[in-house]
């Protein structure tokens, strides 16, 4: 196990939470603390948590009195904090408050209601010393809370406080209160001979509170009784076995070996479960202090990043832990499954307390299944998964979802995309075109369906199931020759397309009236060819109702008959005093367009529907494996490398930079580096041979995520694409160093430890190394060398695409 030595200058994301693969967790209460090497008030090295907001903060430090002098902040001790191992709920570290004295601290949640730890304390003077270890609690709660305080409970001496609902309790081994001291704190006097070391551990729990006269017992007390009780080696054992799991990758730069190392942990850290409403463990988005108390008590309040697993999220998290925890990968699957309806339909989120989100899951579970099967050549898991994934892809060919019947589906709503603001179709922001998305027919669609079919048919293939790859095949060909015709050479970009004419038209604002009346008509008289879907805004009160607008078209259709196009009030949607609709029909001429029940002074826009804008999601095809021969190389070249467009300083952003919406902070715009779409352009870039892009991708995107580990001690959801900031949730799931995608870049994925399986050479600028039960990958510019741990060796010189195995 490496030793990492990291200090509060290097990148760090230490927060500490119970493992789902070490025991069961809470979903209702999660209980999730922080580990801050420096700072506060007073300045320490301090565990902290907020109990999922039912406290303003909690804060556990140590403290070093020797003689007349007591210490806490790091920056006076005479070694400061050095974390050396860390997984997901354990930490190890250690510093010297004192000249002579050396801590070694090991931090642990044994469940979602407790954290414990322990410090050894070793004397590396020359002459005895008589210190007191304090432990302290500041607790700050909420209102009607009481602070931490001495309490004496038979022979045992507790620190104990009250927050919200929880009685929070800490027990320290043969503990005694302190005396004299500035904050609540248990005392373990210490007297250490030259070269003795003495282990003192501790338990804090916070149970549900309960008034004293109708305790029946010491509950929270005998709860940390046990935990003191019980083998805490053999604890230890199991977290270095599951943490001997991950792989552990070394390049030439110490701060992204640090960040890989974190998103494997942030990423493990994401599973909390199983509940009655899914059999397996789920991730959450974003486990952190502030997160995992439910009021209801059975978590189906919890916000959304904690109300249900996505496709979009799994895409991320799933190829990152299917090498150190597959069974937690499978699971995700497994989950899906269990709620997927005898029509084959699968929600969009399900989560742990039975929520639902009601739309059709994104067509991402085939693709991912394929992923855990190439780690695991689990073949019984493809077996089991098949047959109910064949079947939901399918529902996506159904009417409901493709609504022309022409093979190629549309999205229901931009939420259902995962790229809820897209600048094209977001309806409730005023810097977006709030098109109707289910009237287009969609590049990022297209190229997840397509991967699917293509999943599904590897999957036959490998279970003997040959004569189920025709009509899958046949439905991947149509996809394919429908995505062909969104391309346009003049952008060198696939476009959005309308659901009709399957043609991308330039949009146009037709008129902006500001209503002095209840009826506003504006005469507009214009041609269009291609036809055109006509859209109408509104703008008005943001806190006002939504009022009963209808909207009247009047002009020519396709095959010039005259037409009056009436959309009721209820077919707009409103968003905070922005209404919108567009058009069911197509016109080839809009002659007027009238709009009544206007408040007066509300603004009523007109215009058709632009499909030219660009976005991210319109570079899929190349993770597809849809962009080919000379588009291939325009898409790379003119389109995703140019600085003017996506090739930004720190990432890709949402949209190109040539758009109105182009905001590189995401504030009031669109243009947050995400990695969801990153990885799979930068997947793309790796798979059709552009690796020296996708190294690069990788460095900018690793340059953002240092600098957050770095200043904020965490990842982020998103990140600015041109200069370096996190935007929006801390440590969030798919915010992590993108480390599945680094391993495919640099052709490396360890299957077993006889078979690795390895591409090309080493495009970044330093050798990386790749360990893992026992084998070792190592790749440099020219040459990968593979060692098994029978001892076997072998030497690659060539570039092509091979399994190397140890037989």
């Amino acid at each position: 196990m490496r030793d990492w030595k990291l200090t509060h200058a290097d990148p760090l994301a230490l927060r500490l939470a119970a493992d789902a693969r070490f025991g069961p967790t809470d979903y209702a209460d999660d209980q999730i603390w922080e580990l801050t090497l420096a700072g506060g008030d007073p300045a320490a090295v301090s565990l902290r948590t907020t109990y999922g907001l039912r406290a303003r903060e909690m804060r556990l430090f140590p403290a070093f009195r020797e003689g007349d002098s007591l210490i806490t902040d790091p920056d006076q001790f005479a070694a400061p904090p050095v974390v050396h191992h860390f997984a997901v709920n354990r930490i190890q570290f250690s510093f010297s408050p004192l000249g002579g004295i050396h801590v070694h601290a090991d931090y642990w949640c044994p469940d979602s209601h407790t954290v414990a730890g322990q410090f050894t304390v070793s004397n590396e003077s020359t002459a005895t010393r008589s210190i007191r270890l304090k432990l302290c609690a500041i607790l700050l709660p909420m209102e009607s809370g009481a602070v931490m305080a001495p309490t004496q409970r038979g022979p045992l001496y507790t620190l104990e406080g009250q927050t919200g609902n929880l009685a929070s309790i800490i027990l320290l081994e043969t503990g005694i209160p302190s005396e004299h001291s500035s904050w609540p704190a248990i005392v373990r006097p210490l007297s250490l001979v030259p070269g003795e070391s003495q282990t003192v551990r501790w338990v804090h729990a916070a149970p549900p509170f309960t008034p004293p006269a109708s305790r029946g017992g010491m509950g929270g007390v005998e709860h940390c009784k046990a935990i003191l009780e019980t083998g805490w080696p053999i604890h230890f054992q199991k977290i270095k076995a599951l943490n001997a799991d991950v792989p552990e990758i070394e390049t030439g730069d110490r701060q992204w070996d640090a960040a890989f190392a974190f998103a494997y942990k942030v990423a493990l850290q994401s599973y909390v479960g199983p509940t009655a409403h899914l059999p397996y463990p789920s991730f959450i988005f974003a486990r952190n202090p502030n997160k995992g108390y439910s009021l209801r008590g059975d978590g189906s309040d919890h916000a959304w990043q904690w109300d249900g697993q996505v496709a979009t999220e799994a895409y991320v998290n799933l190829p990152q832990i299917a090498q150190a925890a597959p069974e937690l990968a499978k699971g995700i699957i497994r989950n899906y499954i269990a709620v997927q309806e005898p029509d084959g339909f699968i929600d969009w989120k399900p989560g742990l307390a039975g929520q639902r989100n009601r739309a059709l899951c994104i067509p991402l579970l085939a693709t991912l299944s394929w992923i855990i099967y190439e780690y695991t050549e689990d073949r019984d898991f493809i077996a089991e998964v098949y047959e109910p994934l064949k079947r939901f892809v399918a529902v996506w060919f159904t009417e409901r979802y493709d609504r022309d019947q022409d093979g190629l589906p549309e999205w229901s709503h931009t939420i259902q995309s995962a790229f809820d603001e897209c600048p094209s179709f977001c309806r409730w922001v005023k810097w977006s075109q709030p098109a109707d998305i289910s009237l287009a027919e969609s590049p990022d669609l297209a190229s997840y369906l397509y991967r699917e079919l293509r999943s599904l048919i590897k999957m036959a293939h490998t279970l003997d199931l040959d004569e189920d790859t025709p009509p899958l095949a046949a439905r991947a060909d149509m996809i394919r020759i429908a995505v062909n015709a969104m391309w346009r050479d003049d952008t060198a970009s696939y476009h959005y397309a309308d659901l009709e004419t399957h043609e991308s038209p330039r949009g146009h604002e037709l008129a902006r009236i500001t209503a002095q009346n209840e009826v506003v008509r504006c005469e507009v008289h214009q041609k269009f060819a291609p036809s055109a879907r006509v859209l109408v805004t509104i703008v008005g009160d943001r806190e006002a109702a939504p009022p009963s607008v209808a909207v009247a078209i009047h002009g020519r259709g396709r095959r010039g008959r005259h037409r009056i196009e009436t959309l009721a009030p209820r077919r707009l949607a409103w968003y905070w005093g922005v209404g919108s609709v567009t058009s069911d029909k197509l016109y080839a001429e809009v002659e007027a367009v009238e709009v009544s029940g206007m408040p007066r002074g509300w603004e009523v826009i007109i215009g058709t529907v632009d499909y030219t804008r660009q976005d991210q999601t319109l570079l899929l095809p190349i993770w597809a494996g849809l962009a080919r021969g000379d588009r291939l190389e325009s898409l790379v070249r003119k389109t995703i490398t140019d600085p003017d467009r996506y090739w930004r300083a720190y990432g890709i952003p949402n949209c190109a930079a040539t758009d109105p919406a182009f905001a590189p902070d995401n504030r009031n715009g669109s243009g947050g580096v995400w990695m969801m779409w990153n990885t799979m352009i930068g997947e793309g870039l790796a798979d059709s041979g552009y690796t020296a892009e996708s190294a690069e991708l990788i460095r900018r995107l690793m340059e953002a995520m240092i600098h957050s580990l770095k200043t904020e001690k965490a990842f982020r959801e998103a990140y600015n694409c041109d200069k370096p900031e996190g935007i929006g949730e801390r440590d969030y799931l798919w915010g992590v160093a993108p480390v599945h995608l680094f391993l495919r870049t640099a052709g490396i994925r360890i299957v077993s430890p006889r078979k690795v399986w390895v591409r090309g050479f080493n495009p970044f600028p330093w050798p990386v190394r790749v360990s893992w039960r026992g084998v070792t990958v190592t790749k440099t510019e020219t040459m990968t060398l593979v060692k098994f741990p029978s001892g076997k060796e072998a030497a690659v010189t060539t570039e092509a695409e091979q399994f190397i195995e140890d037989t």
